[in-house]
């Protein structure tokens, strides 16, 4: 027996053994991170980053009918209801479900709410404000979270869609994917608007309308690179739902033909909806308000508004849940004026109460609906004078629709389009276009936001698109400012300071009074003009010394600090480290903020062309 070759292979196999289990072992973390090759082939092709958008797409899909059938299932459970009426459309549902179940809910939800506040202390980022802040970068677990919140409050209710569960997951499910690949910013950002967009052709069978969903709320810009991963993603998501049961919303109504008379009151309707749009967000705004008051927990917040909206559905049942089932019914049925006005306050008072209560969920569906209650309203009361032809009813209430629609979600784009594909009827483009723009253009000029931004500004933030503006506020004072700036007592002489600065030597100089506080700046050349020689050394530093009060801080980023340049009209401002103590840490100069933020700002541009 050859001993060593038995040794030899002993050996081998030993090593073989201690790879592979350091392999195991090692797994999760490789988990993390796809393999070079993979990573190097979507991060350098256009087409490897297509396909990577069409998986993200399909999964997106994927959740959407996940998410859509668990809240079926829920309703049947709860109200006793089928899939063809809904919750909104049933024409009456059992009292105590009616009446309980909305509550239920919210006590279900605010004990999610308490345990997630356990757990993390953070708010869950969405994707605009990924997008615009964070480079793409979404939690998967909080996405996840976000979304099983967003079925609670719809499958118990709330008067509220499941669109934004359907893009916090698509798009976190996205962004885990891109980070798998380790893709660049601006590749991320196209990616999360990807999963966003197959997530909203799913819902509603809309691939054209989802794509324009993608570039105007998640990406923020449209550009020739970014159109085949969103396009391709978007269909990926529509196939996949069709495919696994996802019912396609559509509007069938028949629409009249277009003519000139028409489009006066398509103008003002989309005014009409506009101002419509404006009440609802402020209404929101106003319940949030209300329900934050010292005593009450913000778990119990749901339970409170679950109560109230149980009342309203005693009214009638087209408050509860989305409205998918008494959008039908708007449309296929004839309805009183005062009934229509009745479910639109109705409605919007309901959807307001979830959102600011701490219901999970958005206003896109609820703002479809109210916009064919509030088109059919307007319409019937135009044929009530006389002036308009009760043929043109359907017209005003797909118009309304979609003029809502962009008032409050702030995609005017998407709303025409998704009107078009919904309808199947592209002879009412121009009339559609019409109401869409007047209502999109009033609510940015006299409101300024949409309903996401507009809870950013709540919040603190000043964000109006996702547009990326996460690399300005990493561009801040403290990375551009000089920290080796001269500083002299502002009790100085002139003739001492002339000693330590001659001409030249210096351009700006700042002054700090005993303690070390800034006092302001002092220009070398103005202590050392002809028209000071008169004063001799009697004169003191702090009698030239300005912008004594004005100041930066090391957090303002620059774009801030370039508002305060233009402000005071100055060359050079002093940092501090705060208001309060003001200690001099550094000087900033215009020309150096300017030449920083307009390399930066090309670098992204050209990034997001596609020329790096």
């Amino acid at each position: 027996m050859n001993f060593d070759a038995v040794f030899s292979a002993r050996s081998n196999l030993h090593a073989r053994v201690t790879a592979a289990g350091r392999a195991i072992t090692r797994a999760p973390f490789s988990l993390r991170r796809a393999p070079d090759h993979l990573r190097a082939l979507v991060r350098t092709s256009e087409v490897w980053l297509t396909a990577l958008a069409a998986f993200a797409g399909g999964l997106a899909g994927a959740m959407v009918c996940g998410m859509s059938y668990i809240v079926v299932i829920a309703h049947r459970l709860i109200f006793h209801v089928n899939s063809h009426t809904g919750v909104s459309g049933a024409p009456s549902l059992p009292l105590l479900s009616s009446l309980l179940a909305p509550a239920a809910g919210g006590a279900l939800l605010g004990a999610v709410l308490w345990a997630y506040s356990q757990w993390r202390e953070r708010i869950p980022v969405d994707p605009i404000e990924a997008n615009a802040l964070h480079g793409g970068r979404l939690s998967l677990t909080d996405s996840f979270i976000v979304a099983v919140q967003n079925v609670i409050s719809n499958g118990f209710g709330a008067s509220i869609g499941l669109e934004a569960g359907y893009t916090q997951i698509g798009s976190g499910v996205a962004s885990r994917l891109g980070q798998f690949f380790g893709l660049r910013r601006n590749d991320l950002r196209t990616l999360v608007g990807c999963g966003a967009a197959g997530a909203i052709a799913a819902a509603f069978d809309a691939p054209l309308a989802a794509s324009a969903y993608a570039f105007e709320l998640i990406i923020g810009l449209y550009t020739i690179a970014t159109l085949a991963p969103v396009a391709v993603a978007a269909f990926m998501g529509t196939l996949v739902a069709r495919v696994l049961w996802q019912p396609a919303f559509v509007v069938a109504i028949a629409v009249p033909s277009v003519d000139l008379s028409h489009y006066p009151f398509m103008l003002l309707l989309g005014i009409v909806c506009a101002g419509a749009g404006i009440l609802i967000m402020r209404v929101v705004t106003l319940v949030e308000q209300t329900m934050r008051q010292a005593w009450i927990p913000a778990w119990l917040r749901p339970t409170f508004g679950g109560i109230a909206l149980g009342v309203l559905a005693q009214i009638t049942t087209q408050v509860l849940s989305a409205g998918h089932g008494a959008l039908q019914i708007a449309i296929r049925t004839e309805q009183t004026l005062s009934f229509l006005a009745l479910v639109v306050v109705l409605k919007s008072l309901a959807s307001a109460i979830s959102i600011g209560s701490g219901f999970r969920g958005g206003l896109f569906f609820a703002s479809l609906f109210l916009g064919i209650v509030l088109g059919k309203l307007y319409g019937g009361l135009l044929v009530l004078g006389g002036i308009a032809a009760p043929e043109a009813i359907p017209l005003f209430a797909v118009a309304a629709m979609s003029g809502l629609a962009a008032a409050i979600i702030g995609a005017p784009l998407t709303m025409i389009v998704l009107a078009l594909e919904v309808t199947g009827d592209f002879g009412m483009a121009g009339v559609v276009m019409l109401c869409v723009l007047a209502a999109s253009l009033t609510a940015r000029e006299t409101f300024g936001y949409s309903f996401a931004t507009w809870r950013f500004h709540l919040r603190g933030e000043s964000i109006r698109s996702a547009q990326d503006v996460g690399w300005i506020r990493s561009l801040t004072v403290d990375s551009l400012m000089r920290r080796d700036v001269p500083i002299v007592r502002n009790n100085m002489s002139f003739e001492a300071f002339r000693d330590k600065f001659p001409l030249g030597s210096a351009k700006t100089v700042i002054a700090a009074d005993e303690a070390g506080r800034y006092a302001g700046l002092v220009e070398v050349a103005t202590v050392h003009s002809h028209e000071l020689d008169t004063l001799g050394s009697a004169g003191l530093i702090e009698d030239l010394a300005y912008q004594r009060g004005d100041m930066l801080l090391p957090s303002m980023n620059a774009k801030e600090a370039a508002r305060e340049f233009d402000r005071l009209e100055s060359d050079s401002i002093a940092v501090v480290d705060t208001r309060d103590t003001r200690r001099i840490i550094g000087l900033l100069t215009e020309a150096h903020v300017l030449r920083r933020y307009s390399a930066e700002l090309d670098r992204h541009r050209r990034e997001a062309l596609g020329e790096v």
